[in-house]
């Protein structure tokens, strides 16, 4: 299976994420533009995982998620990952709150015992949009989003983790609700 932890978006946001991305469509060369049912925050990406460990995993998850406080989060601006001259991944940001961060971190805490490895050396909370094939020049692209770099998406309040797996498709990957794990409320 593979796996990774997310926190899903609310209708509204991800419809004002959808719009940004028709704007943006037509400055782009050579990317692949993420679908309305894609959009999530990345905590931790698990890869491929072994199903017998899933049980375990799951119960860590959930007694992590439920010492964590519910939080408002707010998605804003553009980022890409890469260099203006070749940008790889296209995204919208999320504001680094603390509770957002500390979140993120439990959850790293209790990976290890699993087998997983962060390989992140710093966490930047994103909302990926689309991702640049290789040797994809887009500083056209790269400008629009900069004059648009103060857009706001919208305001939700976070109250669960999501463990999604992620299949293959012909579209692209298809992402299903595996697990959700409550945070706990205020």
């Amino acid at each position: 299976m593979r796996l990774f932890l997310a926190l899903s978006l609310p209708d509204s946001v991800a419809s004002r994420l959808t719009d940004a991305v028709r704007r943006l469509e037509p400055e782009a060369t050579d990317v692949a533009w993420c679908r309305r049912d894609q959009f999530h925050v990345t905590l931790a990406f698990l890869g491929d995982t072994a199903p017998a460990i899933l049980p375990h995993l799951t119960a860590a998850c959930e007694r992590v998620c439920s010492a964590c406080p519910s939080f408002s989060c707010r998605a804003y601006g553009f980022g890409f990952f890469g260099s203006k001259r070749s940008p790889r991944t296209l995204w919208a940001g999320v504001d680094p709150i603390p509770e957002l961060m500390a979140l993120q971190e439990a959850i790293w805490q209790t990976l290890p015992k699993f087998g997983f490895a962060d390989n992140e050396t710093h966490f930047r909370p994103h909302i990926t949009l689309g991702r640049c094939r290789k040797g994809a020049r887009n500083l056209r692209l790269i400008e629009a989003m900069d004059a648009e770099d103060q857009t706001d998406f919208g305001s939700w309040r976070v109250t669960r983790v999501t463990l999604y797996e992620s299949r293959p498709s012909p579209r692209g990957p298809i992402y299903r609700a595996a697990s959700l794990f409550p945070l706990a409320t205020n």
